[in-house]
């Protein structure tokens, strides 16, 4: 604007000396010349009057196009941008050149360059997410699964047998032995969990943050309880922490038969196929490999001089089923890997040898109002689990 100010004055300073210059040619048009050399003078400097009259004019116009110009008083960036903008609009309407000249340098747009037009390509974000998988030791879909109203329940244990003799005719034995009986109580534990959200993650989340929480801790709580079921607590009884028999194929309440696989830190097929051969004929038809899945493959590596001795794939309606010396296998990740002494293999009709107790599923308390700005899910379940057939499962133990 400063430049506006300083035309503005020259013209104001140049219009009353236009003024002042045509009267003053006027009045020398209107003398009455007395001799020639006093017209002469007079019209020179009439002429001279009239070249400089001529050119304040000149300037006058040149002055009054300046202020009437659009980018009068703007800066050089301004009028850059105003020349960008017309040669945007002269490339749009298909007009890439004028008078022979470029206008501007042109550039073109991209979507991987984000000034350039990338932030105005959106991702879309799609209702999917992607977990990651955790492996877990699957005792619920193979053991028994009692659902109760009680804190615990109790089961009478059979596993003793009366006891009969041979008498000749007329003769009698006497008294004979009565066989004693047991109870096993398995009681419900209880597991719990309290995740916390804030307020604005509840409000502001793409997607439903709630389910998606109850999902990962329901997940959680179900692979503890498979690793107890396994290992156990002091709550909840493994199969893995009972002792061994005191002898081979005597049986013992309280305990399970154990059988040793043969060779020092590593598998023999010979004693995967004795441990097979312990378990009684009445529960084989329901009876289950379970080891860690290392285990198997090493298992499935034992060979003889020309081939292996165990194939891995049993065709069963038309699907393929892990199996080993025919029966199937389930993967558990909390069984012991193959190493010295390591308890690596179990086989046994686990509906029979393993029963899971639950007093109550999963519940879910909402909690807005212990931490303010949170909202806490305590979540609960309450299960037992414990061996109630010491008579249907085998262990395989690694040499040391």
């Amino acid at each position: 604007m400063s430049d506006f100010a300083e035309l503005k004055g020259l013209v104001e300073q140049i219009n009353p000396a236009l003024v002042d210059l045509r009267n003053e040619v006027d009045s020398v048009k209107n003398r009455d010349p007395l001799d020639d050399e006093r017209f002469r003078k007079q019209s020179e400097a009439v002429a001279e009057m009239a070249e400089r009259l001529q050119k304040l004019t000149d300037q006058s116009k040149a002055l009054e196009a300046a202020l009437n110009r659009e980018d009068f008083g703007k800066s050089e960036s301004e009028k850059a941008a105003d020349e960008a903008r017309k040669g945007f609009d002269e490339f749009l309407r298909g007009k890439g050149r004028y008078e022979g000249k470029m206008p501007l340098e042109l550039r073109a747009m991209s979507t991987d360059v984000q000034p350039d037009g990338g932030y105005l390509v959106r991702p879309e974000f799609v209702n999917k997410v992607v977990s990651r998988d955790f492996e877990t030791s699957p005792m619920r879909a193979i053991a028994d699964v009692i659902v109760g109203s009680a804190k615990s329940i109790e089961m009478l244990i059979d596993d003793d047998e009366a006891d009969a003799v041979r008498v000749g005719e007329g003769a009698s034995g006497g008294e004979t032995d009565t066989p004693e009986i047991g109870l096993k109580t398995i009681t419900a534990h209880k597991y719990e969990a309290a995740p916390k959200v804030t307020t604005e993650m509840l409000q502001d989340a793409a997607f439903d943050v709630e389910g998606w929480l109850a999902g990962k801790v329901r997940n959680r709580i179900e692979r503890k309880e498979n690793t107890d079921f396994v290992t156990g607590t002091t709550k909840i009884r493994g199969f893995l922490t009972y002792p061994a028999w005191a002898a081979a194929s005597v049986y013992e309440r309280g305990k399970i038969e154990q059988r040793n696989l043969g060779s020092a830190t590593s598998l023999n097929s010979d004693g995967l196929i004795k441990l097979q051969g312990d378990l009684h004929e009445i529960y084989q038809p329901g009876a289950v490999w379970a080891m860690h899945r290392t285990t198997f493959a090493a298992a499935l590596a034992l060979k003889g001089a020309d081939q292996y001795h165990f194939s891995p794939v049993l065709l069963r309606d038309g699907q393929p089923t892990m199996t080993m010396l025919g029966k199937p296998v389930r993967f558990m990740a909390d069984m012991p890997v193959v190493a010295g002494s390591a308890l690596a293999v179990a086989y046994a009709d686990w509906r029979t040898a393993y029963t899971v107790y639950d007093r109550v599923g999963v519940i879910v308390l909402r909690d807005p109002y212990s931490s303010h700005g949170f909202v806490t899910y305590y979540t609960t379940k309450r299960t037992g689990g414990d061996v109630t057939s010491f008579d249907a499962i085998k262990i395989g133990k690694i040499a040391s």
